[in-house]
């Protein structure tokens, strides 16, 4: 909703006994930018603003004039305010007007857009009485180098005061982020939100196409390719126009339509460099346009040669068109495009003009609309208006509630909204690695997400971090190692993670991994969580049988688990029955605190029986190769194999990890593979298809808590041969569903493995009950409710 009135403030957090009501009151955002000409941030403020069906009121206040952008605002029933910061004068004029502004205003939530308004609007706001300051970064900051003396010094000074001026720092882009972070803006702080585009604009769209083809005097069947960008050093047009010589040669007959402000033939350098490549008779100048949706739809390509960006909206603009989408590989334009389209490194024509040759006959193929559907759907399942605004509603609505609005003729207003329930509890997963969130618990978060819950996740940084963004999950990056044991990086890691439970406020946490579970616990109880979840997925390699240093740490370890696991309104989630006895009989874990869910679900559409592969008996391993996980023992097996001529084949899938100390070393894997007893193929992203091409299974570990690769194994109809130990022996059905096998001990492994191999009817009987097993106890949609259960018990979600 838009209008030109601010009344009623934000949501509150919710309590027990809360009366619901029927939709959230209306927020009051008051929105500060530089200026409002025709920029990707103005653009996503307009799109912010004017979306219908929200409970938003705005109000954009422009530290300079109304620009392009402050009529089309107004026209659509937005207030704008325009400060008109100009000189000395100016200046000191417009920062009282805001100060006064703010102060009578009392907005619930103040959006600052780019360096200049985060800094200056977001100081005044303080000084102000207003806490719940949102900053926006719209920079990727790769290239700020080459920006204005004045945005450098800004973004520095950012940098020095995000930890106590802004409540939420909302960045554009992934690298934006990473390299803000990277300069010290507090990384707690930053969340990635990706920009949103209506789809009912931009669209495929044959109608008007010719007409306009036409009218640019491009030849029937010739490329048509665009580049929507304005006259600026970070576009890098120079770049566009050398790719594009090289291109006409192979296409003489291609024409390029250049969109934005200065891309006109009175743009003097512009033409320059035109004529020196040669190139006039094969450009069609636009300059600024408002009709670009239309335009877009006549491209057969879109090329984007930018040095630097932050989250291009032209990228996902064209992808949504039908255009295909040739990028460089700045900002997140490679994570927008994805296998749909091409991307090339910025400031290589050379390789600029392969893409767009590549491009050329790419659209020309048959193939090409299924591939320009895809391109689209992409974007629409990521990027779509509503889930943009949906995910800043969010932040305000959270933000204004943590740092409550104050001022006169407020009672009112704060009583309803003490009664009101908050839009979703809070639950937050911690996690060291996200990609193991991903790769174990994603299902659980986002069916979390579904039932009403605003999920969040902290981790350290990584690749993973990304993908759980684009799904809608707000992420927050601790400084956090794996496996470092130094206490002064551990006291800064439990620091930071305490501080940031104080700031988010989550109403529930759910720990998953040994360290997470052991420093969320502890940071929980301190920062006052509500509700803890802790997720027991093995007690460690230091809980193996050991002596000496093993034994200490196993001591040490105890202690912390009693500290962790002390909350009072909490539950351990244990997989296995041996890893609770240890803790209950530790006094570590209460009986009431422990539930038991087997294992992290299975998708059995995913994982399912295939034919049996020709060829020889196929042994198969998927595991991070570690020695506690068995490899030396599974190779071992292979050596004996071949030594007796039983001509089995054995595989090894996973990726070393050289921050665990049980790591295999490279050395000792080119070793393996040398000796070729052993087939290694690398980290494998199909672990379904690699088990298809198996008839045997196996995991030799040491200890697990319920390993994931003997149900999917399982559940792909595979017999298994197993490790009797804690974990493993759960994970199947001994003599039903596999064999059980002595630990370190790769003789009688190569025993029961070459039994199974010999005996067919076996392996299948066996693998009809692995399947079986897994039907009845792993599937995912149980494990999934399981959990639910849990944080309902807990934390039950708003109504």
């Amino acid at each position: 909703m838009n209008g030109n009135e601010m009344d009623a403030p934000a949501t509150a957090r919710s309590t027990k006994g809360a009366v619901s009501v029927a939709a959230p009151p209306s927020l009051r955002v008051m929105h500060v930018i530089s200026g409002l000409l025709h920029g990707g941030a103005e653009t996503v403020l307009f799109r912010l603003a004017t979306a219908p069906g929200g409970t938003v009121r705005h109000t954009v206040v422009s530290m300079r004039g109304e620009g392009v952008m402050g009529a089309r605002l107004r026209e659509a029933g937005v207030e704008v305010i325009c400060l008109d910061m100009q000189g000395w004068t100016g200046n000191v004029h417009g920062l009282w007007r805001l100060y006064r502004l703010l102060r009578e205003r009392r907005p619930d939530v103040v959006q600052t857009w780019m360096y200049h308004a985060d800094l200056i609007a977001g100081l005044v706001a303080r000084l102000a009485g207003i806490r719940a300051v949102a900053w926006g970064v719209r920079n990727s900051g790769v290239s700020l180098g080459e920006s204005s003396r004045s945005s450098r010094i800004a973004a520095w000074a950012c940098a020095r005061v995000s930890a106590w001026v802004p409540g939420v720092i909302v960045a554009c882009a992934r690298k934006a982020a990473e390299v803000h972070r990277a300069w010290g803006y507090r990384a707690d702080r930053v969340l990635v939100v990706p920009n949103g585009y209506d789809l009912d604009v931009w669209h495929p769209d044959a109608a008007g196409v010719a007409e306009l083809r036409a009218r640019w005097g491009v030849p029937e069947g010739a490329p048509l390719l665009g580049s929507v960008a304005r006259w600026n050093p970070l576009k890098d047009h120079e770049n566009l126009l050398a790719a594009l010589a090289l291109s006409v040669r192979t296409h003489p007959d291609l024409r390029c339509v250049l969109i934005g402000l200065g891309m006109s033939r009175d743009n003097a350098d512009l033409i320059a460099m035109a004529r020196h490549y040669g190139l006039l008779d094969h450009l069609i100048f636009l300059g600024r346009r408002d009709d670009v949706p239309v335009l877009m739809r006549a491209l057969d390509i879109h090329v984007l040669s930018s040095k630097a960006e932050g989250f291009p909206n032209v990228v996902s603009e064209a992808m949504a068109s039908g255009v295909a989408c040739v990028v460089t590989d700045v900002g997140d334009a490679a994570d927008i495009v994805g296998e749909h389209g091409w991307v090339v490194p910025p400031g290589d024509a050379s390789a600029l003009a392969g893409a767009i040759d590549q491009a050329v006959e790419a659209v020309r193929d048959p193939q090409w609309p299924a591939r320009r559907d895809a391109a689209r759907a992409s974007v629409e399942r990521r990027y779509s208006l509503r889930t943009m605004v949906d995910r800043y509603e969010t932040v305000w609505r959270r933000l204004a509630a943590d740092f409550p609005a104050a001022g006169p003729g407020r009672g009112a207003a704060d009583a309803v909204i003490s009664a009101a329930p908050a839009s979703a509890p809070r639950l937050l997963f911690f996690i060291t690695n996200p990609a193991f969130l991903v790769s174990h618990r994603l299902p659980v978060a986002l069916a979390a997400r579904d039932a009403g819950y605003e999920v969040h996740v902290a981790s350290m940084g990584g690749p993973a971090v990304a993908q759980l963004e684009a799904l809608g999950l707000t992420h927050h990056v601790l400084p956090l190692s794996r496996t470092s044991m130094r206490p002064w990086t551990e006291a800064r890691s439990l620091w930071a993670i305490w501080r940031l439970f104080r700031r988010v406020r989550p109403d529930l946490v759910h720990a998953v991994t040994l360290k997470s579970v052991l420093y969320g616990g502890i940071a929980s109880r301190l920062a006052g969580v509500p509700a803890y979840v802790a997720a027991i997925s093995g007690l460690g390699y230091v809980f193996i049988q050991g002596s000496g240093a093993r034994a200490a740490l196993k001591r040490l370890a105890l202690v912390l688990y009693r500290l962790a696991l002390g909350h009072a309104n909490s539950r351990v989630i244990f997989q296995n029955a041996s890893d609770r006895d240890v803790l209950v009989q530790a006094a570590a874990v209460r009986p009431e605190q422990v539930v038991m869910v087997r294992g992290s679900g299975v998708d059995l559409d995913r994982f399912a029986p295939a034919p049996w592969p020709d060829g020889p008996v196929t042994v198969a391993m998927a595991s991070r190769l570690l020695h506690d996980k068995g490899v030396r023992e599974f190779v071992e097996a292979a050596r004996l194999s071949a030594s007796r001529g039983e001509g089995l084949r054995w595989r090894l899938a996973g990726s070393l990890d050289p921050e665990n100390p049980a790591s295999v070393t490279a050395s000792e894997l080119e070793a393996w593979r040398a000796g070729g007893m052993i087939e290694y193929v690398g980290e494998c992203a199909d672990v379904a298809g690699f088990y298809a091409q198996a008839h045997i299974v196996t995991l030799p570990s040491y200890r697990e808590g319920l390993p994931k690769s003997l149900i999917e194994a399982a559940a792909c109809g595979r017999p298994v041969v197993a490790t009797d130990v804690p974990g493993c022996r759960d994970a199947i059905e001994p003599g039903v569903s596999g064999v059980l096998v002595p630990p370190r001990d790769a003789r009688a492994l190569a025993a029961a493995v070459a039994a199974l191999a010999e005996d067919e009817a076996l392996r299948t009987r066996m693998g009809d009950a692995g399947r079986a097993l897994a039907e009845r106890d792993f599937s995912l949609d149980r494990i999934v409710r399981a959990h639910l259960d849990v944080y309902r018990d807990l934390a039950p979600p708003a109504r």
